[in-house]
C-alpha cells in the first residue's frame, strides 16, 4: 500500500457526516491525494452521485491514486497539479462550488521511505 491514512473517522465525521443532511451531487476535494486513502473511505461514506477530485504534485502519489480508486470509475478525479491551482482546476472540471475540502498537510512515510524521492530527515 502506497500510504495507511490516519485519522480517517475523524476527517469522515467533520467531513461528510458532521454537517448533517447531504445533498445530491456532492463534490469533495483531497488536495492532497497521496495513494487515495482519505479520497477511498469519503467515497465509500457518501452516495453514488458524490464527485471526488483528487489533486497531487507527485506523479507517483497520482499513479497509486489511479489504481486505488479505479473501481469508483469517473466519481474520482484525479488531477496532478498543485492545490494552489484550486480554482483554476475546479473551473476546468465544470465545478461552481464544494461541499468540502480536506487538506492532509503532513509528510507520509511513502515519501521518507524512499531516499531517492529526495525526501529526508534526521
Amino acid at each position: 500500500m502506497y500510504h495507511i491514512p490516519v485519522m480517517t473517522n475523524e476527517v469522515l465525521d467533520f467531513l461528510v457526516f458532521g454537517k448533517g443532511t447531504r445533498g445530491a451531487n456532492e463534490v469533495y476535494v483531497d488536495c492532497t491525494v497521496g495513494g487515495g486513502g482519505h479520497s477511498e473511505a469519503i467515497l465509500r461514506a457518501t452516495p453514488e452521485d458524490t464527485i471526488l477530485v483528487g489533486i497531487d504534485r507527485d506523479r507517483e502519489a497520482i499513479e497509486a491514486a489511479t489504481e486505488s480508486l479505479a473501481q469508483f470509475g469517473g466519481r474520482a478525479r484525479l488531477i496532478h497539479g498543485d492545490f494552489r491551482r484550486l480554482p483554476s482546476i475546479l473551473e476546468q472540471l465544470g465545478f461552481k462550488y464544494v461541499n468540502g475540502i480536506l487538506m492532509d498537510l503532513g509528510i507520509s512515510s511513502h515519501q521518507v521511505d524512499k531516499p531517492d524521492r529526495g525526501f529526508s530527515f534526521s
